[in-house]
């Protein structure tokens, strides 16, 4: 039969003698290593102008000038135009395509009325939004700005005159008159044209 194992004596510690305590530590050699960074790669979507802190990002799609050529040439960002200008656009086009939704799949798209009361929501609707816009313009500029605007680079720019409060004022009134001129264009095509029936 084998021998049993041997012991030794019992370790000393500060549990007293003979008690069984912790095993000591172990002293073990210490590996260490140097971690490289890989090369730098291009990277697609980053940060507009490397800062990260203005919270928009650079993307082949945002930063392509046909792209940019095309957001710079909507109304909201066509600085050269009045106000009330922009107003009257943007209510044509809203005006103008309000209508087809409430035309096709309002309750009375099955009978000879459709046409007449998808204007009259689409208008409705126009008027609604109008109220809200007014709403938002008496909320949002109570108060003249004190900060005024300016590029990364520091160059001080004028204000959209859309972002004050009597901009907003005319810019509502166009989207009114547009909104309902769109409606009204609406409401004539689909009594002329045979392809709206």
């Amino acid at each position: 039969a084998p021998a049993p194992p041997r012991r030794g004596p019992p370790r000393r510690n500060f549990m007293g003698a003979r008690v069984a305590g912790p095993a000591p530590a172990r002293v073990t050699a210490k590996v260490s290593f140097a971690v490289r960074a890989e090369e730098a790669k291009a990277q697609i979507i980053k940060p507009i102008n490397g800062d990260p802190f203005i919270g928009m990002l650079e993307t082949p799609v945002t930063s392509a000038p046909i792209v940019a050529n095309f957001l710079s040439n909507l109304p909201a960002y066509r600085t050269g135009v009045s106000p009330l200008t922009r107003g009257v656009e943007v209510g044509l086009a809203h005006g103008f395509f309000v209508t087809g939704p409430f035309i096709k799949l309002g309750p009375l798209r099955n009978t000879d009325m459709a046409e007449t009361a998808g204007c009259l929501s689409g208008a409705g609707l126009v008027i609604i939004l109008t109220a809200c816009l007014s709403i938002y313009g008496a909320t949002a500029f109570q108060r003249d700005e004190v900060i005024g605007v300016k590029t990364l680079s520091g160059r001080v720019t004028a204000r959209d005159p859309v972002q004050t409060a009597d901009g907003w004022a005319k810019f509502t009134s166009g989207w009114l008159v547009g909104g309902l001129s769109g409606v009204a264009w609406s409401y004539f095509l689909t009594q002329v044209l045979p392809y709206y029936s």
